[in-house]
């Protein structure tokens, strides 16, 4: 996100007010106020998408070396329907209890 803050004008102003200058729609409004610019660089899927890349890449990394035939096995019970998750296992594993 890039947000960018202009000071326009902070010198001191004069008592004898301007004469009002009629503006046509399309032309931006002048005078003597702080502009504030807010600009995303990158959109909220992009975002997203970045943390779940880094997501997948934190998980990956405390895997460590999982053989192929335990994944396959896992893989094969939750096909069957026999593959029960300890919930309490889990919720302590997201809670970094272990």
């Amino acid at each position: 996100m890039n947000i960018t803050f202009q000071t326009i004008n902070t010198s001191y102003r004069s008592s004898v007010p301007t004469q009002p200058r009629f503006k046509s729609k399309t032309e931006k409004a002048k005078g003597d106020y702080d502009t504030v610019n807010i600009r995303s660089t990158r959109s909220v899927q992009e975002d997203d998408e970045s943390f779940a890349r880094i997501l997948a890449r934190k998980t990956a990394a405390q895997l460590g070396s999982v053989s192929q035939e335990r994944v396959q096995e896992l893989g094969n019970r939750v096909a069957d329907g026999t593959y029960t998750p300890d919930a309490q296992r889990i919720a302590g594993r997201l809670l970094g209890l272990g």
